[in-house]
C-alpha cells in the first residue's frame, strides 16, 4: 500500500502542475496495436500556425483522419494502424504541403513542418521513417515489414526476431517438451514469465509459460519487443513482452507465393556425427490480401507448410549403448532421424464501419506433428523422446471507436481459443538415469508421458483513452479465463518408473571398510563386473536379508542390476482445472512542459486457479518520464520504475490436484528393494490406476507434491535509465541501463529431505526426515529471487535508400538462487533444500557479454541492369559463455535426492562456464520484374556461414573415483572452464537454403 499512496500523491501534484500550464498539448498515446504522430506547423520564419488543416491518409486503405493545429501550432493524432501515410497540410496563404511517411508500432513519430508562402510550387516529399520517437519512455525494438521480409531468420520462426534485441537471449534452461517455456530470457529472467501477444491478445500457453501456435512471418505487419518501462496496460510479464501485429488487406489485390528448400547436399556435417546424416527441409506457402469493398472492407489470408526430415546426434558411447542393449534397452547412436511437420493458416477481415469506427476479425490455425517434442540427442537416447500431435484454433476480434468531439478512443478486443494436444512416448519405459564414463545418460520413457491436454481460452479486453489539453487518461479491464474440460487432460508422474544408477561405494553405504566400489555402468550391467565384485554380491545376497527384513534370501545379485533407487507412479492422472485472471489498470500521461512528459499508472491483478491458494490480488504502480533537455528534440532522457507481476501457471495445479485427491501415488523403492522393482518383467511394475498387489504403500517411501500455503504471484521491480540521441534524420544512438529484481519467484524444493542419514538407506527414508510420517514432499514455492544489471549501447540507421542496420553491445550480470520447478532435472536439486538461500550464484541466463548486428543493404544503385535490384542482409550474433552446474552424480550428503543433484567438493551454484557462441547468417536476393506488378525473387540464404561449432550440450557430471577424489577442470577467474572432451553436441552446422518468391 505504500507504493499506492506515493503514486496517488504524485498523481495529485503532477496533475496540479499540468493544470497550471493549460496551453500544453499532449502527444497521443498509442494503443497496443497502433502508432501515433505529433509535431508543429510553422512558417519559414518559425512563427507557429494555428488552425492549420491536417489530413492523414493511409496509402493502403485510404483511411482518413482530419485534425487541426492548436494555438501553438502543435498537432497530435493517435491510434493509427502501422502503415504508410500521406500527410497533407493546408492553410490559407501558404502552399499546401504533402509528405509520405511510415508509422511503426507503438511509436510516436515527430514531424515538424515549415510551410512556404503561397505561390511557391506545390510538392510531395517522400521521407524515410524517422528512427527517433518523441516522448518514448519504454525500452523497445521494432521489426517492421522491411526487416521481417529481408532478414535471414532460421526456419522463418518469427519469434526469433526477439533475439536481435539487446536484452534478449536464448533460454539455456531445459525448455523443450511438454513442460517447455517460451525459449526467450529477457533481462536474465525465466523464459516462463514472458507475455506474447498477437494483436493485443494473449498467445501464451498458461500450463508452462510457453508460446501457443503462431503463423507465417509473411502475415506479420510489425513485431515489437519491449523489455522495460511498460505502461500500466501491460502485465503478466516479469521479463519482457513480444507484441505481434498481423497484416490487413488494402485497396490493391496483393500477395505472394514462396518456396524454400535445404538438404544435406548443401549443408555441412554436424561435428559430432560420424558421417553427414540425411536432411531435407521444405517451406512453402502464400499470402493474399485485397479489397472486399474499396476504401471500406478488406481481407487478408496466409498459409504456410513446414516439413523436415532431420536427425539428432546421440553421442552415447558404443560401450554404454551395448550395456543398455544387453539389459533389454535398445539404443541408436549417432544420427537418429525424426520428422517435423507444421501447418499454419490465418484469415483476417477488416472493415471501416464509419469514419470513426473500425472492426476486424481474425482466425488462425496451427497444426503440428513433432517427432521430437520431448527432445533427445547428446546423452539422451531416442527412447526418451515424445511425439506431439497438436491442433490450435483461435478466433479474435477487435473494435476501435473514436469520438473526436470528446477526444475519446475506445478499444474492445475478444479472443476464443481451443487447443488439443497429444504427446505419446517413443518407448514403454522405464526411464533410466545412468552415470557412465561419458556423463549422465537418460534412456527410456519421459516421466510425464503419455500426456493429453485439452484447453479452452477466453479473453475480453476493453480500453478507453481520453485526451484533454495536457492530460491523457487511459483505463481499462483485461479478463482471461482458461479451462480444461473434465478428464480430457492429464499429468502422469513416473508411470513407467524412474531408475537411478550411480557409482556405489559399499564401504561408505554400509560403514564397513574394504568393500568394493562399483561404477554407474557396473551397477547397471552385471556383465561388466569383476570376479571380486561378483563374489561380494554373492556373499551379500545371504547377508542383506539380515539387515533389511523382507528382502528375499539368496537372490542372484551378481547377475542383477542394482539401482540406487526406483520411483514409480500408480493411479489416475486425469485432472480438471480452470483459471481466471482479472486486471484493472489506469494511467495518466501528463505533459508538464513542452519538453517533459511524465506517465503515472497503476494496475491491479487478481488470479484464481483451482487448488492454488487465494490472495487479495496485486497492486503495481508505474512511473516513467521522457525529457528533452533545453527543448532539444533530438535528445531524449528517459527512465522508469515499476512493479511488474508475472502471470500464473495452471501447471502448478496440474502437479497438485492428483496429490490432493489421493488418486495418484508415487512410490519410492530405496536400495536394496530397488533391486526387486527393477527385476520385474519389463523392469517395472505393471501400469495401473491402483497399486499392484504385493506392493505396500508406505508414506515415508513415497513422493508427493505440495504448494505453499501463502503462495504469491512472482513479481519484479524494474528500473531503467536511458538516453537517445538522434544524429541527422535517420540515425539513432542509445544508451540504456536496466535493473531487474525478481521477487517471490516460483520454483520447487524438497521440504522433507533426509537430514539424519545413517548406514541404512531404508532407515534413512523411514526415520531420517524432519517429518518422519511422510516421504519426499516437493513444494512449489514463491520463495526465490534474482538480480539483473544490464548496460546496453545500440546504434541504428533505418530506411535510407540503400542501407539499414541495427547494432548493439550488452554487458550484464544475472544472479539467482534456483534452477527450475521440474523435479526430474538433477540441476534442479540443491545441496541443502532446507537452505535455498545458500544457492545464490550466477544464473543460467547470465550472458555476460553479448553483441549483435542486423542489416539490410539494397544494391540497387548500379546503372548496369544486370547488377540492379540485389539485396544483402545479415544477422551476426556473439555471446559469451553461460554458467552451468558441476554435478557429482551421486548423493554425497545422503539426503535422498533423486536423481542426485549434489556438487563436487561443495562447489557453489553454476560455477562452470560453457564455450562462447558466435554465428553469422546471410541472405542474398535478386528481384526480377516480369510486369509492373509481377515480380520474381530468387533467394540464397546461409545460416552459420563459417560453420562454427557452437556447443549445445556438455557433460556436467564429475563423479568421485574409488578413492572419493574428483577430477575437476581447470579454473579461470574463479570459473571452471569446460574442456573439449566434455563437449557432447552442437547447434546446427552451416546450412544453405534456396528460395523463390513470386509477388503480385
Amino acid at each position: 500500500m505504500k507504493y499506492t499512496a506515493a503514486l496517488l500523491q504524485s498523481v495529485f501534484i503532477l496533475s496540479l502542475l499540468g493544470y497550471l500550464n493549460p496551453t500544453i498539448v499532449l502527444s497521443q498515446t498509442n494503443g497496443i496495436t497502433t502508432a501515433s504522430l505529433t509535431g508543429v506547423i510553422s512558417d519559414e520564419t518559425d512563427n507557429k500556425i494555428a488552425n492549420a488543416n491536417i489530413t492523414i491518409k493511409s496509402l493502403s486503405t485510404n483511411l482518413v483522419r482530419k485534425i487541426t493545429t492548436q494555438m501553438d501550432g502543435s498537432f497530435a493524432a493517435g491510434y493509427l494502424p502501422p502503415d504508410q501515410y500521406e500527410l497533407t497540410v493546408e492553410v490559407s496563404g501558404f502552399t499546401p504541403h504533402s509528405q509520405i511517411l511510415e508509422l511503426t508500432l507503438r511509436t510516436t513519430s515527430l514531424i515538424n513542418i515549415k510551410l512556404k508562402v503561397e505561390g511557391t510550387k506545390d510538392y510531395i516529399e517522400v521521407s524515410a521513417n524517422n528512427v527517433f520517437t518523441t516522448d518514448q519512455t519504454e525500452i523497445s525494438n521494432n521489426n517492421n515489414r522491411t526487416r521481417i521480409e529481408s532478414l535471414p531468420i532460421n526456419r522463418r520462426n518469427l519469434i526469433d526476431f526477439s533475439l536481435t534485441s539487446p536484452t534478449v537471449v536464448r533460454d539455456r534452461v531445459f525448455s523443450d517438451g511438454v513442460a517447455g517455456s517460451s525459449g526467450l530470457s529477457f533481462n536474465g529472467q525465466s523464459a516462463r514469465f514472458n507475455n506474447i501477444t498477437i494483436d493485443g491478445l494473449d498467445n501464451n500457453d498458461l500450463v508452462s509459460g510457453s508460446i501457443r501456435s503462431t503463423f507465417s512471418q509473411d502475415a506479420v505487419q510489425e513485431f515489437q519487443v519491449l523489455s522495460n518501462g511498460f505502461s500500466a496496460e501491460f502485465g503478466r510479464s516479469l521479463g519482457g513482452l513480444v507484441n505481434i501485429i498481423t497484416r490487413n488487406g488494402s485497396n490493391q489485390l496483393h500477395g505472394n507465393i514462396f518456396f524454400f528448400q535445404r538438404n544435406d547436399k548443401t549443408s555441412a556435417r554436424n561435428a559430432f556425427a560420424n558421417k553427414k546424416p540425411s536432411f531435407e527441409q521444405d517451406q512453402l506457402g502464400f499470402v493474399l490480401g485485397g479489397p472486399i469493398k474499396k476504401d471500406k472492407s478488406f481481407f487478408f489470408t496466409s498459409f504456410e507448410r513446414f516439413s523436415s526430415n532431420q536427425s539428432n546426434i546421440v553421442t552415447i558411447s558404443e560401450d554404454s549403448a551395448n550395456s543398455a542393449r544387453r539389459q533389454g534397452f535398445p539404443i541408436k547412436t549417432g544420427a537418429v532421424p525424426f520428422a517435423v511437420g507444421l501447418t499454419t493458416a490465418l484469415v483476417r477481415f477488416d472493415t471501416q464501419l464509419t469514419s470513426n469506427d473500425s472492426l476486424w476479425i481474425r482466425y488462425n490455425y496451427g497444426g503440428s506433428y513433432n517427432g521430437a517434442l520431448e527432445p533427445f540427442g547428446a546423452l539422451v537416447a531416442e527412447s526418451n523422446g515424445g511425439v506431439q500431435r497438436l491442433d490450435d484454433n483461435t478466433i479474435a476480434l477487435s473494435n476501435t471507436y473514436i469520438n473526436p468531439k470528446l477526444s475519446l478512443v475506445n478499444e474492445t478486443r475478444f479472443l476464443y481459443g481451443r487447443r488439443e494436444q497429444k504427446v505419446l512416448p517413443l518407448d514403454d519405459g522405464p526411464q533410466l538415469k545412468i552415470i557412465a564414463p561419458e556423463g549422465q545418460l537418460t534412456i527410456g520413457r519421459g516421466i510425464f508421458l503419455p500426456q493429453f491436454r485439452s484447453e479452452r481460452f477466453y479473453q475480453f479486453v476493453n480500453t478507453t483513452t481520453i485526451s484533454q489539453q495536457h492530460h491523457q487518461w487511459k483505463f481499462g479491464v483485461d479478463y482471461l479465463y482458461t479451462s480444461f474440460p473434465n478428464n480430457k487432460s492429464n499429468l502422469p508422474l513416473f508411470p513407467g518408473g524412474l531408475d537411478v544408477f550411480v557409482p556405489i561405494d559399499f564401504s561408505q553405504l554400509f560403514g564397513i571398510a574394504n568393500l568394493p566400489f562399483f561404477t554407474g555402468l557396473q551397477t547397471f550391467d552385471p556383465s561388466l563386473r569383476t570376479p571380486a565384485q561378483k563374489a561380494f554380491l554373492t556373499l551379500a545376497a545371504s547377508q542383506i536379508p539380515t539387515f533389511f527384513p523382507g528382502f528375499p534370501k539368496n537372490l542372484p545379485l551378481a547377475n542383477l542390476s542394482i539401482p540406487i533407487t526406483v520411483l514409480q507412479g500408480f493411479g489416475d492422472s486425469n485432472l480438471t482445472v480452470n483459471a481466471s485472471s482479472l486486471a484493472l489498470f489506469g494511467q495518466d500521461d501528463i505533459k508538464l512542459t513542452p519538453n517533459l512528459l511524465v506517465k503515472l499508472g497503476i494496475r491491479y491483478d487478481i488470479t484464481r486457479i483451482r487448488f492454488n491458494p487465494d490472495n487479495k490480488g496485486n497492486l503495481s504502480p508505474r512511473i516513467s518520464f521522457s525529457y528533452h533537455p533545453f527543448q532539444r528534440k533530438f535528445i531524449n532522457l528517459h527512465g522508469s520504475y515499476g512493479l511488474i507481476f508475472g502471470g500464473s501457471f495452471t501447471g502448478t495445479s496440474f502437479s497438485i490436484q492428483p496429490a490432493r485427491s489421493g488418486n495418484l501415488k508415487v512410490i519410492a523403492f530405496p536400495f536394496p528393494f530397488s533391486i526387486l522393482a527393477f527385476a520385474q518383467p519389463g523392469h517395472r511394475y505393471p501400469e495401473s490406476k491402483t497399486i499392484p498387489p504385493g506392493v505396500a504403500f508406505i508414506p515415508q517411501l513415497s513422493q508427493t507434491a505440495a504448494i505453499q500455503k501463502d503462495l504469491r504471484n512472482s513479481y519484479s521491480q524494474q528500473i531503467n535509465l536511458g538516453v537517445d540521441y538522434q544524429i541527422g534524420k535517420h540515425t539513432l544512438f542509445s544508451l540504456n541501463y536496466n535493473f531487474i529484481r525478481g521477487i517471490k519467484l516460483l520454483s520447487s524444493r524438497n521440504i522433507n529431505p533426509i537430514v539424519r542419514p545413517s548406514a541404512d538407506p531404508v532407515t534413512n527414508a523411514l526415520t531420517g526426515r524432519p517429518d518422519p510420517t511422510q516421504g519426499d514432499i516437493f513444494e512449489l514455492e514463491s520463495a526465490f529471487d534474482s538480480y539483473y544489471h544490464g548496460f546496453s549501447i545500440s546504434f541504428s540507421r533505418q530506411f535510407t535508400n540503400n542501407l539499414t542496420f541495427f547494432s548493439y553491445y550488452t554487458f550484464s550480470k544475472a544472479i539467482d538462487n534456483f534452477f527450475e520447478f521440474r523435479i526430474d532435472r538433477p540441476e534442479a536439486a540443491v545441496s541443502n533444500p532446507l537452505r535455498p538461500g545458500d544457492e545464490r550464484g550466477l544464473s543460467l541466463q547470465d550472458a555476460r557479454q553479448r553483441a549483435g548486428f542486423s542489416s539490410n543493404w539494397k544494391l540497387n544503385f548500379f546503372k548496369n541492369p544486370i547488377l540492379k535490384d540485389f539485396q544483402l542482409s545479415s544477422i551476426i550474433s556473439l555471446e559469451s559463455g553461460r554458467p552451468y552446474n558441476l554435478l557429482a552424480g551421486v548423493d554425497l550428503n545422503q539426503n535422498g535426492d533423486n536423481p542426485p543433484g549434489d556438487r563436487p567438493l561443495g562447489l557453489g551454484h553454476n560455477v562452470g562456464i560453457t564455450p562462447d557462441f558466435a554465428t553469422v547468417d546471410l541472405r542474398f536476393s535478386r528481384v526480377f520484374s516480369i510486369k509492373e506488378k509481377l515480380h520474381l525473387e530468387g533467394i540464397f540464404e546461409v545460416f552459420n556461414l563459417f560453420n562454427r561449432v557452437n556447443i549445445s550440450d556438455l557433460d556436467p557430471v564429475f563423479p568421485p573415483d574409488s578413492q572419493g577424489n574428483f577430477s575437476l577442470p581447470k579454473q579461470k577467474n574463479g570459473r571452471y572452464i569446460t574442456p573439449p572432451e566434455r563437449y557432447r553436441n552442437a547447434f546446427s552446422p552451416r546450412q544453405i537454403q534456396l528460395g523463390i518468391k513470386i509477388s503480385f
